[in-house]
């Protein structure tokens, strides 16, 4: 079964796109803080991330290019509800598998996790 991890602090988004992931039979681990998810993928495996980055928390950034030393092929798509977000991560979004600016569409992330994990 494909495991996802969702990590962003909004709880609405989070329980949204996990229902909307689990209909379509994906198992999801849903957490709230980037240090968690940082926990998480150093003691699981995961098929693919979907990372809130948020420009003014170092912690979050941090968690991005460790995730990154972790596992270079893991697919990381990154949410940000920030406006100014697309100049201050520019280099981390290119490193992503795919950006969104919320409000993001659930259906849209979806089909970035999809393609995400069938180009593995």
């Amino acid at each position: 079964m494909t495991k996802i991890l969702i990590c962003d602090h909004e709880y609405s988004f989070r329980s949204s796109l996990r229902r909307s992931l689990e209909s379509d039979g994906f198992s999801v681990h849903d957490i709230s803080s980037s240090s968690e998810a940082l926990k998480y993928v150093l003691k699981e495996k995961f098929d693919a991330i979907v990372l809130n980055l948020q420009p003014n928390n170092m912690i979050s950034t941090l968690a991005f290019s460790a995730i990154r030393r972790i596992d270079k092929e893991l697919p990381v798509i990154v949410v940000t509800d920030s406006e100014e977000s697309l100049s201050s991560v520019s280099s981390i979004i290119h490193d992503a598998f795919g950006y969104f600016r919320k409000p993001a569409d659930c259906g849209e992330i979806k089909t970035a996790i999809n393609e995400a994990i069938t180009k593995e």
